[in-house]
Protein backbone atom coordinates (compact mmCIF):
# COMPACT_ATOMS: atom_id res chain seq x y z
CA UNK A 1 0.00 0.00 0.00
CA UNK A 2 1.29 3.40 -0.95
CA UNK A 3 0.20 7.20 -1.10
CA UNK A 4 0.49 8.85 -4.26
CA UNK A 5 2.95 12.04 -4.62
CA UNK A 6 3.13 14.07 -7.82
CA UNK A 7 1.42 14.53 -10.50
CA UNK A 8 -0.63 11.49 -11.58
CA UNK A 9 -0.55 9.43 -15.26
CA UNK A 10 -3.68 7.75 -16.21
CA UNK A 11 -4.95 6.15 -19.04
CA UNK A 12 -8.95 5.23 -19.81
CA UNK A 13 -9.29 2.66 -21.67
CA UNK A 14 -13.14 3.22 -23.52
CA UNK A 15 -15.17 0.62 -24.83
CA UNK A 16 -18.11 3.42 -25.48
CA UNK A 17 -19.71 6.19 -23.52
CA UNK A 18 -17.81 8.27 -25.94
CA UNK A 19 -20.28 11.62 -24.51
CA UNK A 20 -19.99 11.07 -20.38
CA UNK A 21 -15.92 9.86 -21.51
CA UNK A 22 -14.70 13.03 -23.08
CA UNK A 23 -16.68 15.57 -20.80
CA UNK A 24 -14.58 13.35 -17.74
CA UNK A 25 -11.73 13.09 -19.59
CA UNK A 26 -11.40 16.72 -20.25
CA UNK A 27 -11.96 17.85 -16.32
CA UNK A 28 -9.36 15.34 -15.53
CA UNK A 29 -6.85 16.79 -17.86
CA UNK A 30 -7.10 20.38 -15.73
CA UNK A 31 -5.11 18.35 -12.48
CA UNK A 32 -3.54 14.80 -14.62
CA UNK A 33 -1.87 13.87 -17.17
CA UNK A 34 -4.20 11.75 -19.30
CA UNK A 35 -4.36 9.26 -22.25
CA UNK A 36 -7.58 8.46 -23.86
CA UNK A 37 -7.51 4.80 -25.66
CA UNK A 38 -11.07 4.07 -27.39
CA UNK A 39 -11.17 0.21 -28.10
CA UNK A 40 -13.13 -0.47 -31.25
CA UNK A 41 -14.11 -3.22 -33.77
CA UNK A 42 -14.83 -3.97 -37.46
CA UNK A 43 -15.65 -1.52 -39.57
CA UNK A 44 -17.34 1.61 -37.91
CA UNK A 45 -17.24 2.95 -34.52
CA UNK A 46 -21.05 4.35 -33.38
CA UNK A 47 -21.23 5.52 -29.81
CA UNK A 48 -22.86 8.87 -28.92
CA UNK A 49 -21.28 11.59 -30.36
CA UNK A 50 -19.30 9.59 -32.47
CA UNK A 51 -20.00 7.84 -36.08
CA UNK A 52 -16.39 6.43 -37.38
CA UNK A 53 -15.60 5.01 -40.56
CA UNK A 54 -11.92 3.12 -38.90
CA UNK A 55 -12.28 0.43 -42.03
CA UNK A 56 -8.59 2.12 -43.41
CA UNK A 57 -7.10 2.28 -40.20
CA UNK A 58 -4.95 -0.82 -39.25
CA UNK A 59 -5.69 -3.41 -36.48
CA UNK A 60 -4.83 -2.69 -32.97
CA UNK A 61 -3.17 0.23 -31.39
CA UNK A 62 -3.03 3.72 -33.53
CA UNK A 63 -1.13 6.31 -32.16
CA UNK A 64 -0.41 8.65 -35.09
CA UNK A 65 -1.87 12.06 -34.45
CA UNK A 66 -2.56 12.72 -38.72
CA UNK A 67 -4.58 9.65 -38.45
CA UNK A 68 -6.70 9.47 -35.09
CA UNK A 69 -7.70 13.41 -35.58
CA UNK A 70 -8.84 12.58 -39.47
CA UNK A 71 -11.48 10.09 -37.48
CA UNK A 72 -11.96 12.12 -34.39
CA UNK A 73 -12.91 15.36 -35.81
CA UNK A 74 -11.86 19.08 -35.30
CA UNK A 75 -14.58 19.67 -32.91
CA UNK A 76 -14.33 17.17 -30.46
CA UNK A 77 -10.48 17.88 -30.44
CA UNK A 78 -11.53 21.39 -30.03
CA UNK A 79 -13.33 20.37 -26.99
CA UNK A 80 -10.43 18.15 -25.81
CA UNK A 81 -7.88 20.51 -26.03
CA UNK A 82 -4.28 19.73 -26.95
CA UNK A 83 -3.62 18.18 -23.07
CA UNK A 84 -4.95 15.39 -23.95
CA UNK A 85 -3.63 12.23 -25.87
CA UNK A 86 -6.32 10.23 -27.99
CA UNK A 87 -5.55 7.03 -29.38
CA UNK A 88 -7.56 4.21 -31.22
CA UNK A 89 -7.64 0.53 -30.74
CA UNK A 90 -9.22 -1.55 -33.40
CA UNK A 91 -9.91 -5.19 -33.43
CA UNK A 92 -11.21 -7.11 -36.40
CA UNK A 93 -14.55 -8.16 -34.04
CA UNK A 94 -15.71 -8.44 -30.63
CA UNK A 95 -14.79 -12.15 -29.96
CA UNK A 96 -13.72 -13.15 -27.24
CA UNK A 97 -14.59 -17.47 -26.84
CA UNK A 98 -14.38 -17.65 -30.92
CA UNK A 99 -11.40 -15.99 -31.91
CA UNK A 100 -10.37 -18.59 -33.12
CA UNK A 101 -7.17 -17.39 -34.49
CA UNK A 102 -6.37 -15.43 -31.62
CA UNK A 103 -6.37 -12.01 -33.70
CA UNK A 104 -8.35 -10.27 -30.97
CA UNK A 105 -6.05 -11.54 -28.57
CA UNK A 106 -3.37 -10.16 -29.91
CA UNK A 107 -4.00 -7.13 -30.98
CA UNK A 108 -5.80 -6.39 -27.35
CA UNK A 109 -2.39 -7.61 -26.14
CA UNK A 110 -0.72 -4.83 -28.41
CA UNK A 111 -2.54 -1.95 -26.64
CA UNK A 112 -1.81 -3.72 -23.31
CA UNK A 113 1.96 -3.63 -23.82
CA UNK A 114 1.90 0.01 -24.76
CA UNK A 115 0.18 0.86 -21.18
CA UNK A 116 2.48 -1.47 -19.72
CA UNK A 117 5.62 0.51 -21.33
CA UNK A 118 4.50 3.89 -20.36
CA UNK A 119 4.40 3.60 -17.05
CA UNK A 120 0.71 4.90 -16.01
CA UNK A 121 -0.44 4.97 -12.40
CA UNK A 122 -3.74 4.18 -12.93
CA UNK A 123 -5.87 2.13 -15.64
CA UNK A 124 -9.37 3.53 -15.70
CA UNK A 125 -11.67 1.43 -17.63
CA UNK A 126 -15.45 2.48 -18.73
CA UNK A 127 -18.40 0.87 -20.60
CA UNK A 128 -18.04 -2.91 -20.60
CA UNK A 129 -16.71 -5.78 -23.34
CA UNK A 130 -15.56 -9.04 -23.42
CA UNK A 131 -12.52 -7.67 -24.04
CA UNK A 132 -11.63 -6.83 -20.31
CA UNK A 133 -10.94 -10.25 -19.13
CA UNK A 134 -7.83 -9.95 -21.65
CA UNK A 135 -6.94 -6.50 -20.84
CA UNK A 136 -7.61 -8.42 -16.71
CA UNK A 137 -4.23 -10.61 -17.28
CA UNK A 138 -2.37 -8.44 -19.62
CA UNK A 139 -2.55 -5.58 -17.10
CA UNK A 140 -2.36 -7.41 -13.75
CA UNK A 141 0.54 -5.27 -11.76
CA UNK A 142 -1.84 -2.18 -12.77
CA UNK A 143 -4.21 -0.38 -10.03
CA UNK A 144 -7.39 -0.55 -11.58
CA UNK A 145 -10.72 1.35 -11.67
CA UNK A 146 -13.79 -0.04 -13.57
CA UNK A 147 -16.65 2.21 -14.26
CA UNK A 148 -19.39 -0.11 -15.23
CA UNK A 149 -22.84 1.74 -16.42
CA UNK A 150 -25.36 -0.97 -16.52
CA UNK A 151 -24.18 -3.50 -14.19
CA UNK A 152 -27.46 -5.76 -15.24
CA UNK A 153 -28.72 -5.06 -19.05
CA UNK A 154 -32.17 -2.86 -19.45
CA UNK A 155 -35.14 -4.83 -19.06
CA UNK A 156 -36.03 -6.95 -22.67
CA UNK A 157 -32.58 -5.89 -24.16
CA UNK A 158 -30.19 -8.94 -23.24
CA UNK A 159 -30.54 -12.58 -23.49
CA UNK A 160 -30.43 -14.93 -20.47
CA UNK A 161 -27.14 -16.47 -21.66
CA UNK A 162 -25.28 -12.58 -22.29
CA UNK A 163 -26.22 -11.75 -19.19
CA UNK A 164 -25.47 -14.50 -17.22
CA UNK A 165 -21.81 -14.11 -18.82
CA UNK A 166 -21.52 -10.66 -17.97
CA UNK A 167 -22.83 -10.94 -14.52
CA UNK A 168 -20.02 -13.84 -14.29
CA UNK A 169 -17.16 -11.54 -15.50
CA UNK A 170 -18.39 -8.97 -13.29
CA UNK A 171 -18.91 -11.09 -9.86
CA UNK A 172 -14.66 -12.08 -11.09
CA UNK A 173 -13.63 -8.67 -11.56
CA UNK A 174 -14.86 -8.16 -7.96
CA UNK A 175 -13.28 -10.70 -6.61
CA UNK A 176 -9.71 -8.44 -8.08
CA UNK A 177 -8.48 -5.24 -6.48
CA UNK A 178 -10.49 -3.17 -8.96
CA UNK A 179 -11.87 0.12 -7.02
CA UNK A 180 -15.63 0.80 -8.93
CA UNK A 181 -17.43 3.69 -9.63
CA UNK A 182 -21.05 3.84 -9.98
CA UNK A 183 -22.79 7.39 -11.31
CA UNK A 184 -26.16 7.37 -8.84
CA UNK A 185 -26.22 6.04 -4.80
CA UNK A 186 -28.80 4.17 -6.15
CA UNK A 187 -26.68 1.77 -8.18
CA UNK A 188 -23.56 2.04 -5.89
CA UNK A 189 -25.85 0.31 -3.39
CA UNK A 190 -27.52 -2.27 -5.89
CA UNK A 191 -24.21 -2.65 -7.13
CA UNK A 192 -22.79 -3.51 -4.26
CA UNK A 193 -25.42 -5.77 -2.64
CA UNK A 194 -25.73 -8.25 -5.96
CA UNK A 195 -22.23 -8.36 -5.62
CA UNK A 196 -21.80 -8.89 -2.27
CA UNK A 197 -18.65 -6.48 -1.76
CA UNK A 198 -17.86 -3.68 0.34
CA UNK A 199 -19.21 -0.47 -0.43
CA UNK A 200 -15.90 0.86 0.33
CA UNK A 201 -14.77 -0.43 -2.77
CA UNK A 202 -18.02 0.97 -4.71
CA UNK A 203 -17.83 4.92 -5.08
CA UNK A 204 -20.41 7.47 -6.24
CA UNK A 205 -19.18 10.04 -8.80
CA UNK A 206 -22.27 11.62 -10.45
CA UNK A 207 -22.11 11.98 -14.33
CA UNK A 208 -21.97 15.72 -15.46
CA UNK A 209 -23.66 17.62 -17.84
CA UNK A 210 -23.06 16.48 -21.43
CA UNK A 211 -21.73 19.63 -22.09
CA UNK A 212 -19.50 18.13 -25.62
CA UNK A 213 -23.01 18.26 -27.52
CA UNK A 214 -22.80 22.24 -27.08
CA UNK A 215 -20.13 22.11 -30.07
CA UNK A 216 -22.42 20.85 -32.62
CA UNK A 217 -24.71 23.96 -32.16
CA UNK A 218 -25.31 26.09 -34.85
CA UNK A 219 -27.07 29.73 -34.54
CA UNK A 220 -29.51 28.46 -31.80
CA UNK A 221 -32.98 28.01 -33.17
CA UNK A 222 -36.02 29.18 -31.41
CA UNK A 223 -37.74 27.05 -29.06
CA UNK A 224 -41.19 26.06 -30.03
CA UNK A 225 -44.48 26.70 -27.15
CA UNK A 226 -45.81 23.50 -26.73
CA UNK A 227 -43.09 21.14 -27.98
CA UNK A 228 -41.84 18.42 -26.41
CA UNK A 229 -39.10 16.07 -27.00
CA UNK A 230 -38.30 12.39 -26.47
CA UNK A 231 -34.70 10.90 -27.59
CA UNK A 232 -32.56 8.28 -27.51
CA UNK A 233 -32.09 4.69 -28.23
CA UNK A 234 -35.92 3.26 -29.13
CA UNK A 235 -36.42 0.36 -26.83
CA UNK A 236 -39.77 -0.82 -25.28
CA UNK A 237 -38.40 -0.45 -21.07
CA UNK A 238 -38.51 3.42 -21.80
CA UNK A 239 -42.01 3.96 -21.80
CA UNK A 240 -42.98 5.60 -25.25
CA UNK A 241 -46.66 3.70 -25.42
CA UNK A 242 -47.25 5.74 -22.16
CA UNK A 243 -45.73 9.27 -23.65
CA UNK A 244 -47.98 8.48 -26.47
CA UNK A 245 -51.27 7.84 -24.18
CA UNK A 246 -49.94 10.74 -22.30
CA UNK A 247 -49.92 13.06 -25.31
CA UNK A 248 -53.80 12.12 -26.24
CA UNK A 249 -54.43 14.23 -22.90
CA UNK A 250 -52.25 16.93 -23.35
CA UNK A 251 -54.29 17.49 -27.20
CA UNK A 252 -57.57 18.14 -24.83
CA UNK A 253 -55.65 21.13 -23.47
CA UNK A 254 -53.02 22.16 -25.92
CA UNK A 255 -54.69 21.21 -29.68
CA UNK A 256 -51.00 22.32 -30.76
CA UNK A 257 -48.68 20.04 -28.78
CA UNK A 258 -46.15 18.77 -31.01
CA UNK A 259 -44.07 15.47 -29.88
CA UNK A 260 -40.87 14.55 -31.32
CA UNK A 261 -39.60 11.26 -31.02
CA UNK A 262 -35.68 10.78 -32.09
CA UNK A 263 -33.32 7.18 -32.38
CA UNK A 264 -32.89 4.51 -33.74
CA UNK A 265 -34.11 1.21 -32.66
CA UNK A 266 -37.38 -0.75 -33.71
CA UNK A 267 -40.24 1.76 -33.42
CA UNK A 268 -43.27 -0.62 -32.98
CA UNK A 269 -45.99 1.84 -32.51
CA UNK A 270 -48.88 3.47 -35.10
CA UNK A 271 -48.92 6.77 -35.16
CA UNK A 272 -50.46 8.60 -37.73
CA UNK A 273 -51.46 12.38 -37.14
CA UNK A 274 -48.45 14.40 -38.79
CA UNK A 275 -49.53 17.40 -37.16
CA UNK A 276 -48.59 16.14 -33.46
CA UNK A 277 -45.88 13.75 -33.87
CA UNK A 278 -43.07 14.24 -35.72
CA UNK A 279 -40.34 11.28 -35.85
CA UNK A 280 -36.98 10.91 -36.82
CA UNK A 281 -36.26 6.47 -36.04
CA UNK A 282 -32.75 6.43 -37.16
CA UNK A 283 -29.40 7.20 -35.89
CA UNK A 284 -29.56 10.96 -35.20
CA UNK A 285 -26.73 13.02 -35.87
CA UNK A 286 -25.19 15.38 -33.73
CA UNK A 287 -26.42 18.71 -35.20
CA UNK A 288 -29.58 17.64 -35.92
CA UNK A 289 -29.95 16.14 -32.29
CA UNK A 290 -28.72 19.81 -30.78
CA UNK A 291 -31.16 21.56 -33.15
CA UNK A 292 -33.74 19.34 -31.87
CA UNK A 293 -33.02 19.79 -28.42
CA UNK A 294 -33.41 23.52 -28.88
CA UNK A 295 -36.96 23.18 -30.18
CA UNK A 296 -38.26 21.89 -27.56
CA UNK A 297 -39.48 23.24 -24.43
CA UNK A 298 -39.42 20.20 -22.69
CA UNK A 299 -37.66 16.46 -22.63
CA UNK A 300 -39.31 13.45 -21.77
CA UNK A 301 -37.87 10.28 -20.06
CA UNK A 302 -41.13 8.42 -18.91
CA UNK A 303 -38.63 5.20 -18.29
CA UNK A 304 -40.39 2.24 -16.99
CA UNK A 305 -37.17 1.56 -15.69
CA UNK A 306 -33.83 3.12 -15.51
CA UNK A 307 -30.16 3.02 -14.21
CA UNK A 308 -29.68 6.37 -15.20
CA UNK A 309 -29.81 8.46 -18.38
CA UNK A 310 -27.47 9.81 -20.72
CA UNK A 311 -30.94 11.18 -22.04
CA UNK A 312 -31.17 13.86 -19.07
CA UNK A 313 -27.55 14.80 -18.85
CA UNK A 314 -27.64 16.11 -22.41
CA UNK A 315 -30.91 17.87 -21.71
CA UNK A 316 -29.56 19.32 -18.78
CA UNK A 317 -26.44 20.92 -20.90
CA UNK A 318 -28.61 22.75 -22.63
CA UNK A 319 -30.86 23.62 -19.43
CA UNK A 320 -33.85 22.00 -20.24
CA UNK A 321 -36.40 21.14 -17.78
CA UNK A 322 -37.34 17.54 -18.07
CA UNK A 323 -40.26 15.65 -17.09
CA UNK A 324 -38.85 11.93 -16.13
CA UNK A 325 -40.23 8.54 -14.39
CA UNK A 326 -38.79 8.36 -10.40
CA UNK A 327 -37.01 5.33 -11.07
CA UNK A 328 -33.31 3.65 -10.58
CA UNK A 329 -31.00 7.15 -9.85
CA UNK A 330 -33.02 9.38 -11.95
CA UNK A 331 -34.06 11.28 -8.70
CA UNK A 332 -30.80 12.40 -7.44
CA UNK A 333 -29.97 14.42 -10.38
CA UNK A 334 -33.50 15.53 -11.60
CA UNK A 335 -34.99 17.36 -8.20
CA UNK A 336 -39.13 17.78 -8.66
CA UNK A 337 -40.20 21.48 -9.51
CA UNK A 338 -37.02 22.81 -9.35
CA UNK A 339 -35.23 21.53 -12.24
CA UNK A 340 -37.86 19.22 -13.86
CA UNK A 341 -41.04 16.87 -13.04
CA UNK A 342 -40.44 13.34 -10.99
CA UNK A 343 -43.83 10.91 -12.00
CA UNK A 344 -44.55 7.78 -11.27
CA UNK A 345 -43.79 4.93 -14.10
CA UNK A 346 -46.38 3.98 -16.38
CA UNK A 347 -48.66 6.42 -15.22
CA UNK A 348 -50.06 8.16 -18.56
CA UNK A 349 -52.25 10.70 -15.86
CA UNK A 350 -49.57 11.61 -13.74
CA UNK A 351 -47.06 12.06 -17.19
CA UNK A 352 -49.70 14.30 -18.96
CA UNK A 353 -50.17 16.19 -15.62
CA UNK A 354 -46.53 17.01 -15.37
CA UNK A 355 -46.13 17.55 -18.99
CA UNK A 356 -49.06 20.48 -18.90
CA UNK A 357 -47.79 22.06 -15.42
CA UNK A 358 -44.39 23.24 -17.82
CA UNK A 359 -45.88 23.93 -21.17
CA UNK A 360 -48.64 26.13 -19.60
CA UNK A 361 -46.14 28.15 -16.69
CA UNK A 362 -43.23 30.06 -19.01
CA UNK A 363 -42.09 31.21 -15.78
CA UNK A 364 -41.65 28.08 -14.21
CA UNK A 365 -39.53 27.36 -17.12
CA UNK A 366 -37.40 30.01 -17.28
CA UNK A 367 -36.75 29.89 -13.34
CA UNK A 368 -35.70 25.73 -13.72
CA UNK A 369 -33.25 27.11 -16.50
CA UNK A 370 -31.81 29.18 -14.31
CA UNK A 371 -32.00 26.42 -11.48
CA UNK A 372 -30.14 23.76 -13.93
CA UNK A 373 -27.34 26.10 -15.03
CA UNK A 374 -26.52 26.84 -11.42
CA UNK A 375 -26.51 23.17 -10.37
CA UNK A 376 -24.36 21.93 -13.06
CA UNK A 377 -21.76 24.86 -12.60
CA UNK A 378 -21.23 23.58 -8.67
CA UNK A 379 -21.60 21.05 -6.93
CA UNK A 380 -21.97 16.65 -7.14
CA UNK A 381 -22.46 17.55 -11.18
CA UNK A 382 -19.91 20.13 -12.09
CA UNK A 383 -17.11 18.35 -14.12
CA UNK A 384 -14.39 20.05 -12.09
CA UNK A 385 -15.86 18.15 -8.40
CA UNK A 386 -16.29 15.38 -10.46
CA UNK A 387 -13.18 15.48 -11.65
CA UNK A 388 -11.81 15.37 -7.75
CA UNK A 389 -13.93 12.72 -6.88
CA UNK A 390 -12.23 10.63 -9.75
CA UNK A 391 -8.57 11.38 -8.57
CA UNK A 392 -9.68 10.56 -5.45
CA UNK A 393 -10.76 7.34 -6.18
CA UNK A 394 -7.58 6.56 -8.31
CA UNK A 395 -5.72 7.80 -6.01
CA UNK A 396 -7.19 4.75 -3.43
CA UNK A 397 -6.87 2.47 -6.26
CA UNK A 398 -3.28 2.96 -6.05
CA UNK A 399 -3.17 3.05 -2.25
CA UNK A 400 -5.03 -0.24 -2.08
CA UNK A 401 -3.34 -2.25 -5.08
CA UNK A 402 -1.37 -5.40 -4.32
CA UNK A 403 1.94 -5.36 -6.11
Amino acid sequence: MKEYVGKMKVVIVAYGHADNVVCSTKALSKYIDVTLIFVTSGDRFVSSIFDWDISKIPYGLTTDSSIVENIVGEKILGYLGPRIKIYIARTPNRKILRDWKRRNFRYIKQVAEYINNNSYDVVHFNGSSGFQIYFHFFLNRKPKVYTIHDYLPHSGESTFRSKAVNTLLNKFYTRSDYEFIQHYQFLNKRFSRFYNISQERVHTVYCGPLEIYRTFADDSPVEETNTILFFGRISPYKGLECLLQAVSEIKKVVPDIKLIIAGKGNFWLEVEDKTVFEIHNYHIPNEELVNLIQRASVVVAPYNDATHSAVIMTALAFNKPVVASAVGGIPEVIEDNVTGRLVPPGGPQALASAILDLLLNSEKRKQMKNNIAMKCSQGKLSWDYIAKQTIAVYKTAIKNHKV
